[in-house]
């Protein structure tokens, strides 16, 4: 069961999710900070194609516009699109879109524009079997959905339920965009609402410490509690975890360390031995903290670790088998591609 710490202090919201007591993942947003549109829809127009690329700039009624590629779409300058954010604008780059909406719940995401039908690969594939005959009695024709995890063992009147309120959802999107005459924002979750849909079903209890914000979310849930005191993440004892998520070097059990660079076109996770003496052992040791720091860090993009080299064979397998099963706990779309003959492994994250 999980539960979810939310405090708001100096201008910014801090939340924490713990899941049977592990730190699961950390958010943050800031007062002074351009706000965050992953997941979001926009009535957008196409601004500029560019030419044998399957890509346009698209303006999106903001003062950046954003980087769309497409496949198998006869798409025009002028031309008015609805589109979801998968990623948002950084520094000199764009915000990059996609015409793919997906519109998520806690045991479906509905795919508005796609026919086909995904099913999470930790679900068993007898039960796989079942909950794709069941969606397939619901689904229209015109439509496509991701089945979660969290859907295991459900039945078909509570999948009928979540389809129902994401198809209604999708037809107040449709009817708002018909109505629209310039780019703009049609439809985006806050923080909040993000993480109490995500987490639902699993919640045991969802505390904060501040005022307004247990308002709002009382509108969702009643298992929700007020703190009264200025040290809630102190209390719970993840004070130290958040305060890791800052600092550039994390040491590791056995007495090596990691250092975390982030620059505008990758992110670099270096491995080091230190004191420590096996380099097989300190590198499972990096590989875990280096994934669970890129999960909580909501790190995306490309990501490039550079582990102590090994020369054994298996050993260099077993690492890279490692780090594949810490990819699938991560909501994220992670990948790990390779391992270079120097022990460097390449990761590409997408955090929606």
């Amino acid at each position: 069961m999980k539960k979810i710490l939310v405090s708001r202090r100096l201008g910014e919201t801090q939340a924490v999710i713990l899941n049977d007591g592990e730190f699961e993942s950390y958010f943050i947003e800031r007062d002074n900070e351009p706000p965050r549109f992953v997941g979001s829809i926009f009535f957008a127009r196409i601004e500029k194609i560019l030419p044998g690329m399957q890509a346009a700039f698209v303006d999106i009624g903001s003062d950046k516009k954003a980087f769309l590629q497409f496949q198998n779409k006869n798409l025009r300058e002028g031309d008015k699109i609805l589109v979801q954010i998968e990623k948002d604008a950084e520094h000199y780059k764009e915000a990059r879109a996609t015409l793919e909406i997906s519109l998520p719940s806690n045991k479906i995401i509905l795919l508005p524009t796609s026919n086909k039908i995904h099913i999470s690969k930790k679900i068993a594939s007898t039960e796989s079997i079942r909950l794709k005959n069941l969606v397939k009695e619901i689904i229209p024709a015109n439509c496509g959905v991701i089945i979660r995890t969290a859907a295991e063992n459900s039945t078909v009147e509570e999948l009928r339920v979540e389809l129902d309120k994401l198809l209604k959802l999708w037809n107040e999107i449709l009817a708002v965009a018909a109505n629209k005459k310039k780019p703009s924002l049609i439809y985006g979750e806050n923080l909040l609402e993000k993480i109490v849909r995500e987490n639902f079903s699993e919640l045991e209890i969802f505390i904060t410490d501040n005022l307004k914000i247990y308002r709002q979310v009382e509108k969702f849930t009643n298992k929700i509690q007020f703190y009264e005191g200025e040290e809630l993440f102190k209390n719970f004892g993840v004070d130290t975890e958040i305060k890791n998520l800052r600092e550039k070097e994390l040491m590791l059990p056995s007495g090596g360390f990691i250092v975390i660079e982030k620059t505008e076109a990758l992110t670099v996770i270096d491995v080091n031995t230190g004191s420590a003496e096996n380099i097989y052992q300190t590198n499972i040791e990096a590989a875990e903290l280096a994934m669970k720091q890129i999960r909580l860090r909501n790190i995306g993009g490309i990501i490039i670790v550079d582990f102590v080299n090994m020369k054994v064979e298996t050993c260099r397998a077993d690492l890279l088998k490692y780090l594949k099963t810490l990819a699938q706990i991560d909501r994220g779309k992670t990948f790990i591609i390779d391992m270079t003959p120097l022990g460097l492994v390449e990761i590409t994250r997408n955090p929606y």
